[in-house]
């Protein structure tokens, strides 16, 4: 029986972020027209290589995959890592900091892409942070 559900609902909001990025890996200048930053990853393209935005949203696909990770392991689910408090609540302020900045910039208007990407970040956010406080609880209890 899993214990942490907050924890395991987070990842598999990440473990499908991750499976999204992947799979706009076929198509990912049409995904770039849609979230409105095609002119900066054409720039990036020509400044640093043809291959970097691909490398780019691999590299952030592996960072959502990090975090589920960090979350089944805390949920015992896989083998135990290592700074798994720490790795939780980092995770946690990471998501929370995003739904921050991602507010700040929607002062002024806002697409529902954009509030779809700051809601998420703020829901995996909480849920780490309140899945983290009871891996923190559960700790101090074994102790």
């Amino acid at each position: 029986m899993i214990n942490n559900k907050m924890l395991l609902i987070g990842a598999t909001i990440n473990l499908l972020l991750f499976i999204g990025h992947l799979l706009c890996l076929a198509c990912l200048n049409t995904m770039f027209e849609i979230y409105g930053i095609a002119d900066l990853m054409n720039h990036y393209a020509d400044t640093y290589g043809k291959n970097f935005p691909y490398i780019l949203t691999v590299i952030i696909a592996l960072c959502f995959l990090a975090c589920a990770i960090y979350a089944l392991s805390a949920c015992k689910i896989i083998c135990r890592l290592p700074l798994i408090r720490l790795g939780i609540f980092l995770i946690a302020g990471v998501f929370i900091l995003r739904a921050f900045w991602g507010i700040s910039m929607m002062m002024n208007g806002f697409t529902y892409l954009e509030l779809s990407s700051t809601s998420t970040s703020m829901i995996i956010g909480l849920l780490y942070l309140i899945g983290g406080l009871k891996v923190l609880a559960e700790y101090k209890n074994e102790k």
